[in-house]
């Protein structure tokens, strides 16, 4: 179903139902708010920028005040796009090893809350936040998926 198709099947679909579905094919906004290299570079500090650039490509571990810089800046860029979660889509090194359908590549949600440890109650409160350590957390044994390993 081609653009055109989809809009004016929308468009039908909210005259008959009354309903307010929009009439804009999501899929034209993919890709459009992405936390990227340019991105990058306009939020993040540039000594920050460049040492995580040299960690990427030396495999070298990017220190932990650069991990929270680095989560903190992202964090503040999506709640300004009102973002509430996040997503990763993987390539695990072992083909097809246990996503859904023998897929070759895999799909994690995460939300933008976490419990805040902090609390002295005993039944830890929300809080909404981008913990650096639950971004940067390595997934190389296929964790992610249902039948994972160890972490």
């Amino acid at each position: 179903m081609g653009q055109k198709t989809s809009t004016a099947v929308l468009e039908a679909v909210n005259t008959m139902t009354g309903a307010a579905f929009p009439t804009k094919d999501p899929l034209d906004a993919a890709g459009t708010c992405v936390f990227d290299d340019k991105v990058m570079a306009e939020k993040l500090p540039a000594a920050v920028l460049k040492r995580f650039q040299d960690c990427l490509i030396s495999g070298d571990p990017t220190t932990e005040e650069d991990q929270k810089i680095i989560a903190d800046t992202l964090y503040e860029w999506a709640r300004e796009r009102g973002c509430i979660d996040f997503a990763h889509w993987f390539f695990p090194l072992r083909g097809g090893g246990g996503a859904v359908g023998g897929m070759l590549g895999a799909f994690k949600q995460d939300t933008l809350l976490d419990l805040d440890f902090a609390s002295k109650y005993v039944t830890k409160p929300m809080k909404a936040c981008l913990p650096a350590e639950r971004l940067f957390q390595g997934e190389t044994d296929g964790s992610s998926f249902p039948n994972g390993g160890l972490r």
